[in-house]
């Protein structure tokens, strides 16, 4: 999982903030954060994954290892680089 998540993130670079996975306590735990200006930004951003070559293969290899998935909206903070 972790080689081609490795590769296919690259997709989406620019809209990563941060993605790590636990090795103690319960096993391959993944947290992706990744940064939207608003909803709309981000179903153009997922879409336009989609478009460059090499993403499906990456979705392919990685979306059979899922076994539970959740999403979360956050905002951030007024300090917050990300802003």
């Amino acid at each position: 999982w972790g080689n081609n998540w490795a590769r296919g993130v690259t997709y989406r670079k620019d809209d990563a903030v941060a993605g790590f996975f636990s090795q103690i306590g319960q096993l391959y735990v993944v947290h992706h954060i990744w940064k939207y200006e608003n909803l709309f930004s981000r179903k153009e951003t997922r879409e336009s994954a989609w478009r460059k070559p090499g993403w499906d293969e990456c979705v392919a290899y990685t979306v059979p290892l899922i076994m539970q998935m959740r999403s979360r909206w956050m905002s951030s903070n007024d300090f917050s680089p990300i802003r």
